[in-house]
């Protein structure tokens, strides 16, 4: 095979990179959809470029079935998709964190820090993950001082930014959490 037949292959649509591996696995589409859990017209629409494939996860599943690493259905230029939307703030609360040994400058009372950290839950939840990046970094300042709600500060903080695709960065609030 010539290197410019590997490099056309490499920039295939996805859609058409996944049916080029399923019929060498020789499986239908049925067969496919089945072992996904999906629908036969599901797959014929990847396949066909009409619907995209944009959650890394699904792609992950396919590989899995393909028996494949999911890198090579993404191709080598381009990244995995990211489940998460990118928001800005990241930066503050990685700063934040980067303040975890110095003295607290300015005491917060526990029960104030205590209702940020519901407040901050209830943020969680409703998936308002800017309006929670942006409090984070006072929060976990605020928590240094009430050592008590230090370890679920850190554990909100990595929570959200597991959501936001930053596993390093939750790494280390989940680590500061533990070591607390």
């Amino acid at each position: 095979m010539t290197c410019r037949g590997q490099r056309d292959r490499a920039e295939l649509p996805i859609g058409r990179q996944v049916a080029r591996w399923r019929v060498r696995r020789r499986m239908t589409q049925q067969v496919f959809a089945d072992r996904l859990g999906k629908s036969k017209s599901w797959v014929d629409k990847v396949e066909r470029g009409v619907r995209a494939l944009d959650r890394y996860s699904v792609i992950q599943e396919i590989a899995e079935v393909l028996h494949l690493d999911p890198a090579i259905l993404l191709g080598p230029r381009q990244p995995p998709p990211s489940t998460a939307p990118r928001l800005d703030g990241v930066d503050a609360v990685r700063a934040a964190l980067a303040r975890y040994h110095r003295p607290q400058l300015r005491a917060v009372p526990g029960d104030q820090v205590e209702r940020h950290l519901t407040h901050a839950w209830l943020t969680y939840q409703h998936a308002h993950y800017a309006q929670l990046l942006r409090s984070l970094p006072a929060l976990l300042d605020a928590a240094h001082g009430a050592p008590a709600l230090l370890v679920p500060a850190y554990r909100i903080t990595a929570s959200v930014l597991v959501k936001l695709g930053e596993a390093g960065l939750a790494w280390l609030a989940a680590d500061r959490g533990h070591r607390c």
